[in-house]
């Protein structure tokens, strides 16, 4: 059985991720993902509950980012996105929220 990831709130505008971030299951978790961030306004996002992560996980973290339209924080992200982030030279982009809250 392969597993998948799952978007959980965590309260008002506060979500978290749980499970591996990867190309196997983030088709299924985005539409989840671009529901709870379509309507904009500051929107955080705990990745500490991910697994195992790609560059398919830091794609889609930058889908959310446009989907927003907001600020979207991300916090405790895995040393696996960390190294993806730096490699892909988006530094920059993730600056504000890539350090664990």
């Amino acid at each position: 059985m392969s597993e998948t990831a799952r978007l959980e709130r965590d309260g008002d505008a506060r979500y978290r991720v749980v499970g591996p971030m990867t190309v196997a299951t983030v088709p299924a978790l985005w539409p989840e993902l671009a529901r709870a961030f379509r309507n904009g306004g500051e929107l955080d996002l705990s990745l500490a509950g991910v697994t195992r992560a790609d560059s398919t996980a830091v794609a889609c973290l930058v889908a959310c980012m446009r989907t927003a339209g907001g600020q979207v924080r991300f916090t405790d992200m895995p040393e696996s996105m960390r190294v993806i982030v730096e490699v892909s030279d988006l530094e920059a982009l993730f600056a504000p929220s890539t350090d664990a809250a």
